[in-house]
């Protein structure tokens, strides 16, 4: 980075800290049927049919169900034909983290070309990590699946959040919008910097499960007092997928595949195991992306 691009990276960088610092933030919110169908899911006496009700007004939500409860993960001899039976079929743990997947998808969403060009591969990276930790959840044990999804599917979800934030501190100092103005390798550097502590705010305000956001609260060095614990189980599976070529960004290819092997030790999988799980990795992101 030249001395006037890491310059003004500095100021854009301060402007964006300051902000999550004042609490200057306008964070994402659930869409509302979501928002609805969640607080029915979250009830000890939920029944199918009320949250059926309640997604089927909304027709992008529900035409995204009906998708992923026919995709080629999960169809059936018999597609499902409607809300209900889909509803039925995803169940209540599977409908939630979905639920929270559309929701987190919509954040990676962007009118504006620059985000969206760079989000499409900060999503890609999500899903990876997200599916990729539920496997691990389910092979090694000790922590629930489908928490240890959704800590995997955001833990970067605070990046498009910093992305629009950047975006926003560059016309504040510059008072007009100027391509080019930070190489995207630059702004990507920023984003990593700047995004942690807004993914776990908006893990609290989602109300994700409380395994999920003490996980995304706890990113950093791997507990090998708690070899199996989520974070760790998310962690390994970053660099597992950064590994595997899903990851916007610059990787330090060495120091990643020790961040492979530790993780692979502390839960207990050989390499080898790793490999065949994580192999198709790639294949099931890109059919992700179409439901």
């Amino acid at each position: 980075m030249d001395p006037r691009e890491q310059a003004i990276a500095a100021q854009v960088e301060q402007a964006v800290v300051k902000r999550i610092e004042d609490d200057d933030l306008t964070l994402p919110s659930l869409p509302a049927v979501v928002g609805k169908a969640l607080d029915l899911l979250r009830r000890q006496d939920f029944s199918f049919a009320k949250v059926a009700a309640a997604i089927e007004p909304d027709p992008i939500v529900a035409a995204r169900v009906l998708r992923m409860v026919n995709s080629a993960a999960m169809a059936t001899r018999e597609p499902a034909s409607n809300i209900a039976a889909a509803v039925a079929r995803l169940g209540g743990a599977g409908l939630h983290s979905f639920l929270i997947e559309i929701s987190a998808r919509s954040v990676f969403d962007s009118k504006d070309r620059q985000i969206s060009q760079a989000s499409r591969g900060l999503w890609e990276h999500s899903l990876a990590v997200g599916l990729l930790s539920r496997d691990l959840a389910i092979t090694v044990g000790g922590e629930d699946p489908e928490s240890a999804y959704l800590a995997g599917l955001l833990h970067d979800i605070g990046k498009p959040v910093v992305a629009a934030m950047l975006l926003d501190a560059e016309k504040r100092l510059r008072g007009t919008r100027t391509q080019g103005w930070l190489s995207v390798e630059t702004w990507i550097e920023v984003i990593a910097r700047c995004h942690r502590g807004i993914g776990v705010t908006l893990s609290t305000r989602w109300q994700l499960p409380q395994q999920a956001q003490r996980a995304l609260r706890d990113w950093g060095a791997y507990d090998e007092a708690q070899p199996r614990s989520m974070s760790n189980i998310v962690r390994f599976a970053n660099a597992v997928a950064k590994q595997k070529g899903l990851y916007v960004g610059k990787v330090n290819s060495e120091e990643n595949d020790a961040l492979v092997a530790a993780g692979a030790a502390l839960v207990g999988m050989p390499l080898d195991a790793v490999k065949i799980l994580s192999e198709a990795l790639p294949e099931l992101v890109r059919e992700r992306m179409t439901v």
